[in-house]
Order: C-alpha cells, then structure tokens, then sequence
C-alpha cells in the first residue's frame, strides 16, 4: 500500500540516519535534499526507495563513509576525479560544482569519475547546473544489467543519460536509463505487487519476463552468470530499435569508464569492495554561443510550440521537465508517496541506529 508523508519530516529523518551512519551535518543534509528531491518530483525509483541498497553498502563496505573524492587530472576545462568509494550523491554533487565552476570561468567544463558509487538519479546533477544558468548533463554506468542487441547475456549497464536546460516556465530536465526501465522501477513493481506492463525484461535474449512474481527470472537479474537481462531502449531486436538503446549504452561507457579509466560495467560487481561504477559531468555555458537569454528565449518558445500541437483526446502533449514540475508542486503540499514495504526498511535503519522514527512518519 502506497501513503503520502510529509517530505520535510521525511528529509529530517534521512539527514538523522546519515548522521548516525557518521557522516557530517552538510554531507547528511546534501543526501537527505537529493533523495526527498528525487521523490518529490515523482521518482520513487532512486529516491527513498533506495536506502535500503544504500545501507547494505555503507554496512559492508562498498560505500566508505569517511572517503573523499580527490581530482587527480585536471585543465582548465576537465578533470578527472577520484571517489574512493564514497557515497554517490557526495561525490556527483562535488564533480558537477566542479564542472559548473570551470564553465563559469573557461565557458565548459567535463568532470569525468572513477570509484564512486550509485549516485541517484543522472538529473539532479544535469539541474544543477541548469539552476546556474548553465546547460547540464550527465551519466553513470552501473554493473551489467542490458542486454546488448541479440545477446542472451546483460553486458552493458542501464547507463543512464541526463540532460537539462534553462526555460520557461519549466526548466527542461530529460533523463532516462538507456535500457527500457532502470532497475528500480522493477523493484517498485515487485514491492506493489504489480506485473510488468511491457517487454522491460527478457530471458534468453527474446523471452518475456512480466510477471512480478517470476521470482527466480527476476532475482536473477541480480545474477551475472544468468541468462535474464533488462531490454534496451526499443526492446531485444533490431526491428524495434534495440540497437539504439544498447549503443547509447556504449556511449555512456565512453564518458565514463573510458574516458576516467575506471571501471566498465563488466567489470562491476555488488561483492567485489575493490570496483565501482563511474559518471560524467559537463556544464555548458550558453553565452560562448550569443546572447544567453535569447537563446533560452528561443528554446521557451520551441518547446511551447510542442505543447500547442494537436493531441490524442485526454493526453495533453508535454515535454521533459513538465511531469516533474507538477509532481514537485503536488507533493510539496500533499507529501511524497512512500509504500508500506519501503517505509518499513527505513524504519529498520533508524532502529537499528537509535533514531528516533515515529514522529517522523506518523
């Protein structure tokens, strides 16, 4: 069952486990912002969903909570930056300040980052910059989770891509995982109990996997070894565009593990301490073009002509961005939207930390 909680008592809650995790009063508070952020806009995916993943990181080790990223190359308009492991958001939010400040200073800057850790969802940190007046994107690779065009076996990871930009009325935020649906999304079906609507897992490289109660094909998307992967972008043949969603996965590698020389998907695994996934930031400032505002003026009034098309009777058309705006203002005054499943390992965190929960989530 799904209910609505205060997202600001649910953000104190979170900032009272990270600093029971040992992190800093401004680390817990950077986390606690990001995750209620990603639920407020309708996310429930990456954000408060995710804890659970997160405390049996910090638990074993994977994430180090005393670590700090350290820029091991840089010019004036990229670096390199090693993570060491530590938490994801802590480490995407310091790469793409760093990335906005050489934009500011040299017009772009390109953060690329090695040994981090699940960072969230790729667009907080594209709007980072865009709430700069900069244009922003990012990616993350993750363990092999896609799989590639024909393959019966995942290899490439869900690679996510964001991008955003300064508009009007709605900033324009377009992120997505190059694979059909990220991990979690699965997750959430799984905890509501609901079956997959669409082709989002295969097994054997063409087998649908919709059930939500399949349980060994689904637990073993977990698995390296086995034979069940999520589609990529446009399914599992060529016919339906496979191709395009496994080769922006590629591309996602490039920027990130490539480029960092860290870790490709492959190489990725959730025991092995010794590996972590790896992420880009760039920042891109308008003016080295023109006139900055013009040229968000031009885009505005481009993304309202899209608005103002003809539409299927009851499906208003709507672009990256829009959906988010409005969930933001919803559930900024009715609460974010939490299932019972997910509320109870939170719950289970602040136990075992000593935190005091209930009248956080009464």
């Amino acid at each position: 069952m799904v209910k609505r909680y205060d997202s600001k008592k649910i953000e104190q809650l979170i900032y009272n486990i990270y600093k029971g995790y040992g992190f800093s009063e401004e680390e817990s508070q950077e986390v606690a912002h990001m995750l209620i952020y990603t639920d407020l806009i309708g996310i429930e995916s990456h954000g408060v969903q995710r804890m659970i993943m997160y405390d049996g990181f910090i638990r074993n080790g994977k994430i180090r909570v005393h670590n700090r990223p350290e820029v091991v190359k840089e010019t004036d308009v990229s670096a390199v930056v090693d993570a060491h492991f530590g938490l994801g958001q802590l480490n995407g939010i310091y790469s793409m300040r760093l990335a906005i400040e050489k934009a500011k200073q040299h017009g772009i800057g390109m953060v690329t980052t090695r040994n981090s850790g699940h960072y969230g969802i790729a667009g907080y940190y594209a709007n980072m910059a865009a709430e700069e007046g900069l244009i922003g994107l990012s990616s993350c690779n993750s363990r092999s989770a896609m799989l590639p065009t024909h393959a019966t076996k995942a290899l490439v990871g869900t690679n996510p891509i964001a991008f955003a930009m300064p508009a009007q009325p709605n900033t324009f935020i377009f992120d997505a995982a190059t694979t059909t649906v990220p991990q979690g999304k699965i997750e959430v079906y799984r905890k509501l109990g609901k079956d997959l609507p669409a082709l989002w897992v295969a097994k054997d490289g063409e087998t649908p996997v919709n059930r939500h109660d399949d349980t060994e094909d689904l637990d073993a998307l977990r698995d390296l070894d086995s034979n069940v992967g999520l589609a990529p972008l446009g399914g599992v043949t060529e016919d339906t565009g496979s191709h395009k969603g496994f080769g922006l996965g590629v591309i996602v590698e490039v920027f990130t593990a490539i480029l960092s020389l860290g870790n490709t998907s492959n190489e990725i695994t959730p025991d092995d301490l010794s590996v972590g996934p790896c992420q880009s930031f760039i920042a891109i400032d308008p003016s080295i073009f023109g006139d900055k505002d013009a040229i968000i003026d031009k885009f505005s009034a481009y993304l309202q002509a899209i608005r103002d098309l003809p539409s299927v009777p009851g499906k208003p058309v709507i672009v990256a961005g829009d959906k988010e705006a409005a969930a933001y203002q919803d559930r900024s005054a009715n609460g974010i939207e939490i299932d019972d499943k997910t509320l109870a390992e939170v719950v289970g965190i602040a136990k075992r930390l000593g935190i005091d929960y209930a009248q956080y989530v009464a």
